[in-house]
């Protein structure tokens, strides 16, 4: 193909060598054409005006008298104007009456044809075979003839006057060649003209005009389904073509990767959040189940990324197998999954779904590993069924059921409404002072006796206590949240101050230490104070350990005032004992979800047990939280946990 295609610059190649030859071929047949315009037009016109001129000469020897061999005479030297000029006169009936016959014509006469029909006074032109120019005048009768033609009147014919020459004799009119030129060369000029109009128009002009009408076409399908197709044989056309279906095929290649990776979830390869909210429109009635897989975090932080990928992937396959008829599963985030399906989902299959997963034992390598998950049920619903299906997850893990069924279209209301209750109910609070510490007790195991205690923040409104759980998200984004944090270290240091033989904790959030505000009300507390040594403050685990240098500056600092440092809710979220050897802390809270059913889960215990020989190997003291009976305070005692504290121990209470 590419063997066949003409390039621009071969186009015009052949464009001049068209013209070249059209330019000749012209020039060959215009000569022709002169030619034979001066064999017949002009010839014709020059071969009158010498007859016309030998008659005149006649004619006034006539007058003067001379005889036929008196004017043979003169015909003879006539002759001699042009090289081989030949002249001969034949005389009518009406003059050889009056002349004589003169034999030799008359036979003359009467065998050519030519003649006779001069005679007639038709006057005669041919070109002879050979190219010669025969030409026959009739002689008619002018009123000066009559005087001595008495036998013939006006108009009659008289005689023929016969010239015969060669064609390179022709004399052509200056004007008329000039004529003739400026015509042929007008044409030619117009001819060529079109001809490269037509040559330019029909290889590049209608191919890009093509190729645009396609381009637009192409443009109008969102789909990137058309290509352009455009019949052509110039190569740069045929190669822009080439190249913009390319860049449509890359284009398409790449929209459809952004579309998969929009739709679908890197980890697991099956659908993602966004995709579940476009084929949620797609349902009219339907029902949304929200799979939430619990203290992930905590087996993602302890055994790594890698494992936690895997338990996410080999989840996603479970979910997906064991969902198969009923519908789609979708990753939502981190550690949720949704299955939605067109049709109503029971209560049998959610069930089912949670002894699935649970009776899986997840294998890495040599480590066994078991996981639990709490399930929200959005049943039959027709609009909002993710806010529904969340917000059942979420009561359900409150609630401590395995499954929660959203039935009440009141509730999303509700949740709104006491979103902003809580709102205003925190910003009188804060405006009254009536944000109150409540203290939580620490016991020593070693002494058996309370001698810390952590500081809680509560709100009593209505003899309601209004837990942080309820109001701390809800502070931050209506931005209340730094004035909760200073009002706990403003009340908690003055009721620690003239206690002291306690020590006590307060909690500091990531938010807190990058506000420049917090962190030098906190300094300021602390000089004013001076209760440095009895004073921890406890960070929040949960938070993203990717503000390491701000950290480690801020703890730095309270070391300068001897005050200690713990990490909270140590093994869940982003958990990293790379990260915690390069802290210098004095306590690790072990996270409540490891503790609470350390007693029944194998593999918390076998966690708590790794933390503890990790802390001891760096001396760093432990704190369990959330020993809520005996055989749990019991097993912590045995594994020589530092500090315990819990409903066991006691609950937080205003005053101790």
């Amino acid at each position: 193909m590419k063997n066949n295609l003409i390039t621009n610059k071969t186009l015009i190649f052949r464009i001049l060598i068209i013209i070249l030859l059209f330019s000749i071929i012209s020039l060959f047949l215009s000569t022709i054409y002169i030619k034979r315009a001066a064999l017949t037009t002009l010839a014709e016109d020059d071969a009158k005006k010498t007859s016309e001129l030998i008659f005149e000469t006649m004619y006034v020897r006539m007058q003067e008298g001379w005889a036929k061999k008196d004017l043979v005479k003169i015909l003879n030297r006539m002759e001699h104007i042009r090289h081989n000029l030949e002249v001969n006169s034949y005389r009518s009936k009406d003059v050889e009456k009056i002349m004589g016959v003169i034999k030799e014509d008359k036979k003359k006469v009467n065998s050519d044809l030519l003649i006779k029909k001069a005679m007639e006074g038709e006057k005669q032109f041919v070109v002879e075979d050979n190219g010669s120019i025969r030409y026959l005048y009739p002689i008619k009768v002018s009123k000066e003839c009559i005087t001595c033609h008495y036998n013939s009147k006006v108009g009659d014919v008289n005689g023929v006057l016969d010239i015969k020459y060669p064609p390179n004799e022709i004399k052509i009119s200056l004007d008329m060649m000039i004529y003739y030129f400026l015509i042929f060369f007008i044409f030619f000029i117009f001819l060529y003209f079109y001809i490269f109009y037509k040559i330019i128009n029909k290889k590049i002009i209608e191919p890009v005009v093509n190729f645009t009408e396609e381009i637009k076409k192409v443009s109008k399908d969102t789909s990137f389904t058309k290509r352009a197709h455009i019949k052509t044989k110039t190569a740069e056309i045929y190669s822009l073509q080439n190249r913009f279906n390319k860049l449509l095929d890359t284009i398409t290649y790449y929209y459809n990767q952004l579309l998969t990776n929009l739709y679908t979830d890197s980890l697991t390869k099956i659908p993602n959040l966004a995709k579940l909210q476009e084929d949620i429109k797609l349902y009219n009635n339907h029902s949304l189940i929200v799979v939430s897989l619990d203290s992930f975090k905590t087996i993602n932080s302890f055994y790594g990324v890698k494992v936690g990928d895997f338990i996410m992937n080999e989840v996603a396959r479970l979910l997906v197998k064991s969902s198969k008829k009923t519908g789609s599963v979708y990753r939502l985030h981190s550690d949720e999954f949704a299955i939605l399906s067109n049709d109503s989902v029971s209560i049998n299959f959610c069930e089912d779904l949670i002894k699935t997963i649970s009776k899986k034992v997840f294998k890495y390598n040599d480590i066994d590993i078991n996981i639990q998950a709490t399930i929200g049920l959005a049943k039959d619903s027709k609009s909002r069924s993710l806010e529904k299906a969340i917000l059942a997850v979420r009561t359900a893990k409150k609630e401590k059921r395995n499954i929660e069924v959203f039935n009440n279209e009141l509730t999303l209301k509700d949740e709104y409404k006491n979103h902003i209750k809580l709102t205003s109910i925190l910003k009188e609070a804060l405006e009254k002072d009536q944000l109150t510490p409540f203290y939580q007790a620490l016991e020593n195991t070693k002494t058996k006796k309370i001698d810390k205690y952590e500081a809680l923040a509560r709100i009593i409104k209505d003899d309601e206590i209004i837990t942080p759980d309820k109001f701390l998200e809800i502070s931050k984004s209506s931005k209340q949240y730094p004035k909760i944090t200073e009002a706990m270290i403003k009340k908690s240091f003055e009721y620690f101050k003239d206690k002291k033989d306690l020590s006590f904790s307060i909690n500091l959030s990531m938010d807190d230490i990058k506000n420049e505000k917090t962190t030098s009300y906190l300094f300021e507390m602390i000089k004013k104070y001076n209760i440095n040594e009895r004073l921890t403050i406890e960070l929040l685990e949960s938070e993203e350990l990717n503000h390491f240098e701000i950290i480690n500056e801020f703890i730095k600092k309270l070391k300068k005032y001897n005050v200690q440092i713990a990490i909270d809710d140590f093994g869940s979220g982003y958990s990293n004992f790379a990260y915690i050897i390069k802290l210098d802390i004095d306590y690790l809270k072990i996270d409540s979800s490891l503790i609470e059913n350390i007693h029944i889960d194998k593999q918390a215990l076998k966690i708590v047990k790794s933390i503890i020989s990790f802390a001891k190997e760096l001396e760093i003291k432990l704190v369990a939280e959330k020993v809520h009976n005996k055989e749990i305070y019991n097993i912590l005692t045995n594994l020589k946990v530092d500090y315990l504290q819990g409903y066991y121990i006691g609950k937080p209470q205003e005053i101790i």
